[in-house]
């Protein structure tokens, strides 16, 4: 062999040995990378069906190899798996490589499933075409169970996180969850609500399966449940559950419901439920599971408490919106600005606005425009942090324009890190509390007949006048007023025509003054007018005559004509008084005065009549001593018969002598013994003194002659006036037949149903009665009818001006044969002269009284003038 042949052999050899060597570094990193990254070799036929599995480790005997011979990809197990699905049937269409495709592929036995990812790429022939493909595959299964998890828990998470209802949301988790690993059912139990029996609130069950679960309706929940999961099949070789799994409620041990998970699922300390999963499982869930049911338990408790609070607050939402629409008080959420965010029906209904119209309008345009501004201070206060709330009242307008009074409690809503959120308002309609307050006001301030200012509303109104009359330097005067004869027409028509009178008499009086001067009742018959800023005493005199005038025309009442006079007294400020309680005492002595000078005139204060009202002041307290220091006398006066000019009767006139004060006039004191009720015992001594004189002069063997004593109104009044009278006769011993009462026309017109039941009782007593003063008052013909009198007393200032005015002997003529038509007999009193006696002797008059026959004499001297003029006794 030659040397260039020898040298071509040994290069032969040579290049045959490298390639032999670097064709085993290719195998060797060939199988190194199998080994490190594939779990198995495969190859495909054309059809694409596997023909070879060759695992990594040649002494490996997987099971789930001989699974894919005589199958495609797409034929394994449950198909191939979302991943790589639509690759891979594009790359097979068009024999191009393909990875990573996934799909899940069952053992023999049912309950094992793994994932496998399979890659690959065409095998060709000589001629390129395809004839197969070969690959490697890698089980992939821990990377899918790792995912599956991780997205069950997210499912959870999610499904917690949306459900509002505890059973919903815990039916799809449950059904999540046993769908995810293939478990039969799941229940969940709850032990809530300080009950430590199961109730079962939701379940699931996959179709074509019947629920088992380890625990059961009623059964007690178990006490030996920590926090962690319990899978039921690995607890059952352990010495702690022994005692569990001995015996269930029905006397069965737990392991006879096959395998299964309890979840505890607590909140706090405190056992809320149980979850539990029919998991038929050869054996325990994986770390990843368990991990899984850790997280389940704390996010269903979770959700327990979440769904729990939100239905508190629900609940709370619902009973406040509740509250809000049934309260029977109006309630607004008012932002920074007053506008109205909330507004609830009885607000709406008070301010007369639907609900859409009000939300949103602001609280001043709701406002009064007088209180627009009134809750200004006191919301900075509120908002600034200075004030918890406030209380105001002030007025809201209503939609119709009407006004109303409303009672405001406003407070702050806060958050809970303090921030302002809005304020509440509660508003209450306090219109009738406010109208009837101003109500109260007005009755404590004003008259309620005539709507005059009262005494207490006109001193406050004289104090403030007199402090503005001082800076300016001005006068003012006070008006006392006292109606005359008032009384006869309230007793004689009845109050309601007393109270017409007073309201006419208060417009009258209104009528007569300035607008800036003030007329007030201050009861009965009296009023008082303030004038400010007189110029002077002159303009007051002449106000006073107007108001004279005015209160004399004539008042039509209840069909008659009624007049009325009036008495006024005045006082001037600053000259004749100083302060409110000075004016209105001066002037109300000013008005006596003016009564007792005759009334129907004025006169003003002046500082002489403080004598005049020491001199009263005296007089009263004298007077009340006057019976027990047997001060007080009766003289006599005769009746004389026009005809016969004998003496027929005598009436008793009171005296009274007191060692300061003198002799003092009837006039002068009976007035006050009225006033201050001193008449009652001083008329019953006069009826007895009378009685036992009369008596005492028969004794004398003087003729018997009638006793006439006159009854005050307060007498006639007193329930024990029968009595009295009764009294007085049996203990003088005198006849009744010869006792004559005498009472004025204008008290037998007081309460007359009373009055004639009273005269009916004395003259069934055998006493005569007599109408004193006849013809002074406002009684009517049919009226006289009704009283039993025997005598009618025609009144002195009828008989005064006989002789020269027209009207009196008119008014003379009238009642004389007035009384004859009645056949009463007729007195004139007071007659004084011959032409007097002579012009009623002429008509008929029965009998006279006055000076003209005698005056009034004491007892000595009326049995001396007795004894000259006997009697001729009526029958």
């Amino acid at each position: 062999m030659s040397t260039h042949t020898r040298m071509a052999h040994s290069a032969d050899a040579l290049t045959s040995t490298s390639r032999m060597r670097v064709l085993g570094e290719v195998e060797e990193r060939l199988r190194c990378v199998l080994e490190l990254a594939v779990d198995f070799y495969w190859e495909q036929n054309a059809a694409c069906q596997f023909t070879f599995c060759s695992p990594r480790e040649p002494d490996s005997n997987d099971p789930l190899l001989n699974e894919l011979l005589g199958k495609t990809l797409l034929q394994l197990g449950n198909g191939p798996a979302a991943t790589g699905t639509d690759t891979y049937r594009t790359s097979i269409a068009a024999n191009q490589s393909f990875r990573n495709v996934v799909v899940e592929v069952r053992g023999p036995n049912a309950a094992e499933c793994r994932f496998i990812s399979f890659s690959g790429m065409p095998i060709l022939d000589s001629h390129g075409n395809v004839c197969g493909y070969r690959g490697v595959a890698q089980d992939v299964s821990t990377h899918m169970e790792a995912e599956r998890l991780t997205q069950l828990q997210l499912a959870i998470s999610h499904t917690l996180s949306e459900a509002s209802v505890i059973a919903e949301g815990l039916t799809s988790v449950i059904r999540e969850l046993c769908q995810s690993q293939h478990w039969k059912a799941g229940t969940f139990w709850y032990c809530g609500d300080k009950s430590t029996l199961l109730r079962e609130i939701t379940s699931w069950t996959a179709v074509g399966c019947t629920r088992h679960g380890v625990l059961r309706e009623q059964q007690p929940a178990p006490t030996w449940l920590a926090n962690d999961p319990v899978w039921i099949n690995s607890v059952s070789a352990t010495e702690l559950m022994a005692q569990a799994l001995a015996a269930n409620s029905d006397g069965r041990p737990l392991s006879r419901y096959g395998n299964g998970a309890l979840v505890p699922v607590r909140s706090g300390r405190d056992l809320i439920g149980v979850l539990d999963f029919d998991a038929p499982a050869d054996s325990p869930p994986s770390r990843a599971l368990m991990n899984i049911l850790r997280t389940l338990s704390s996010d269903v408790a979770h959700f327990h408490d979440r769904i729990n609070t939100v239905e508190r607050l629900r609940e709370s939402e619902q009973r406040f919106a509740s509250t809000m629409a049934l309260a029977a008080i109006g309630m607004a959420h008012v932002d920074d600005d007053g506008k109205l965010l909330y507004v609830n029906p009885q607000l709406c209904k008070m301010l007369l606005y639907a609900e859409r119209e009000l939300t949103g309008m602001n609280v001043h345009d709701l406002s009064h425009p007088e209180d627009f501004r009134a809750t200004d201070d006191v919301v900075d206060q509120l908002r600034r942090g200075k004030i918890d709330s406030f209380k105001m009242e002030k007025r809201y307008v209503r939609k119709d324009g009407a006004c109303i009074w409303v009672g405001l409690t406003t407070a702050t809503k806060r958050d809970s890190s303090g921030r302002r959120l809005s304020d509440i308002s509660i508003v209450e309609d306090i219109s009738a509390r406010r109208s009837a307050e101003d109500r109260v006001h007005y009755l404590a301030t004003h008259d309620g007949l005539t709507g005059l200012p009262n005494r207490t509303m006109f001193g406050d109104l004289l104090t403030r006048a007199v402090e503005t009359s001082r800076h300016a330097d001005q006068q003012l005067a006070v008006l006392f007023i006292d109606l005359d004869r008032f009384k006869i027409i309230n007793d004689s028509l009845g109050h309601e025509a007393g109270d017409v009178l007073l309201r006419e008499m208060a417009s009258r009086l209104s009528a007569c003054l300035r607008p800036k001067d003030v007329v007030a009742r201050l009861g009965g018959d009296e009023f008082v007018v303030l004038l400010h800023a007189v110029p002077g005493a002159s303009m007051v005199a002449a106000l006073a005559r107007n108001i004279l005038s005015a209160i004399m025309r004539p008042v039509e009442i209840i069909g008659q004509e009624c007049r009325v006079t009036a008495s006024v007294g005045i006082c001037m400020h600053p000259v004749e008084g100083q302060d409110e309680q000075s004016i209105m005492k001066n002037a109300d002595m000013a008005m006596y005065l003016a009564k007792e000078s005759g009334k129907n005139n004025f006169m003003f204060y002046s500082a002489r009549m403080q004598a005049h009202a020491a001199g009263r002041l005296a007089m009263e307290t004298n007077l009340r001593r006057a019976l027990e220091l047997q001060e007080l006398s009766l003289h006599y006066q005769a009746k004389v018969d026009f005809k016969t000019g004998v003496i027929t009767g005598v009436e008793a006139l009171l005296r009274w002598n007191n060692p300061a004060l003198g002799t003092v006039s009837p006039t002068q004191f009976i007035p006050v013994a009225e006033e201050t009720g001193m008449i009652v015992p001083i008329g019953r001594w006069v009826l007895r003194t009378a009685c036992a004189q009369n008596a005492e002069w028969q004794r004398m063997g003087l003729p018997a002659v009638c006793m006439s004593v006159n009854l005050s109104m307060r007498q006639l009044q007193h329930d024990g006036l029968i009595d009295e009278i009764k009294a007085a006769l049996f203990d003088s011993g005198m006849s009744p037949q010869l006792l004559e009462l005498e009472i004025t026309e204008s008290m037998f017109m007081h309460n007359v149903d009373r009055t004639v039941g009273v005269l009916t009782a004395i003259k069934d007593l055998g006493v005569k009665l007599a109408i004193d003063d006849f013809g002074t008052g406002y009684s009517s013909l049919a009226q006289l009818k009704r009283f039993p009198v025997a005598t009618l007393k025609l009144d002195r200032s009828f008989i005064r001006e006989i002789p020269t005015d027209f009207e009196d002997r008119a008014i003379a003529e009238a009642i004389i044969a007035m009384g004859k038509t009645l056949s009463l007999t007729i007195v004139a009193e007071g007659v004084e002269t011959p032409e007097q006696q002579a012009f009623l002797s002429e008509r008929g008059c029965d009998e006279m009284q006055g000076f003209y026959f005698n005056t009034p004499l004491p007892p000595e001297g009326f049995a001396e003038l007795l004894k000259k003029h006997l009697p001729s006794p009526r029958k």
